[in-house]
């Protein structure tokens, strides 16, 4: 299926000479993807720049003119996978903060449960203690974006009198993010399937959210 993103696999006429900004665009997306999957299999010390390329069907200067070093290629990686949900996280308008944070919620749980977001965690949690600037790059990218986003809704929530004074905090943006998605991060890491239905996963999300309501509304508990 990989390489059916690959230009210059697609359809007997296609020549593969100078190519287009569409082509362009679509060569970096099938090279982050053939990236991602061997990252994911076979970790960040087990992958290597020969094995995406020979995979890619491209050559290594094809990749090292896009990205100095593996550690680059595995950093675009990461921002490819979470760079649509963090961009809407962070163009969340505020018109009715309460609501906008439950939809950001519920897009940060399926974005937890995402295969290479699964995969992802598994190479950080492995490997983020021989190569620090990884996790350091995650953090930047990932968990303080998402952080600051939960927070801002929190405090616009909180300005519209819909939480209680005082909550809008980064205690409780960290206590919020655990309860949707600790538990089915820790279950999927784990190799269990959090939930077997969308129904299920829909439950869960509402319960969780039920729960949190009751915690910080402006309504007595």
């Amino acid at each position: 299926m990989l390489d059916m993103l690959n230009p210059c696999l697609q359809g007997k006429k296609r020549r593969c000479g100078r190519p287009t900004p569409e082509d362009t665009e679509q060569l970096d997306q099938y090279l982050l993807e053939v990236a991602a999957g061997l990252f994911v299999e076979h970790g960040y010390a087990g992958t290597s720049v020969d094995q995406i390329a020979r995979k890619a069907s491209a050559s290594k200067q094809t990749l090292y003119r896009r990205y100095a070093s593996k550690e680059d290629l595995f950093k675009a990686v990461i921002t490819n996978l979470t760079a649509c949900v963090v961009h809407t996280m962070k163009e969340t308008p505020l018109k009715n903060p309460l609501e906008e944070l439950k939809h950001v919620m519920c897009l940060l749980l399926d974005l937890t449960l995402q295969p290479m977001a699964l995969g992802t965690y598994r190479i950080l949690i492995a490997d983020a203690y021989r190569y620090p600037t990884l996790m350091e790059y995650a953090t930047q990218t990932i968990g303080e974006p998402i952080d600051s986003s939960i927070l801002r809704l929190l405090k616009a929530a909180e300005a519209a009198g819909q939480i209680r004074q005082g909550l809008a905090d980064a205690t409780t943006a960290n206590l919020l993010s655990g309860l949707i998605t600790g538990t089915p991060l820790e279950q999927a890491l784990f190799g269990k399937t959090p939930f077997t239905t969308a129904q299920e996963r829909h439950d869960f999300f509402e319960r969780g959210w039920a729960m949190f309501i009751r915690a910080v509304g402006t309504a007595p508990a």
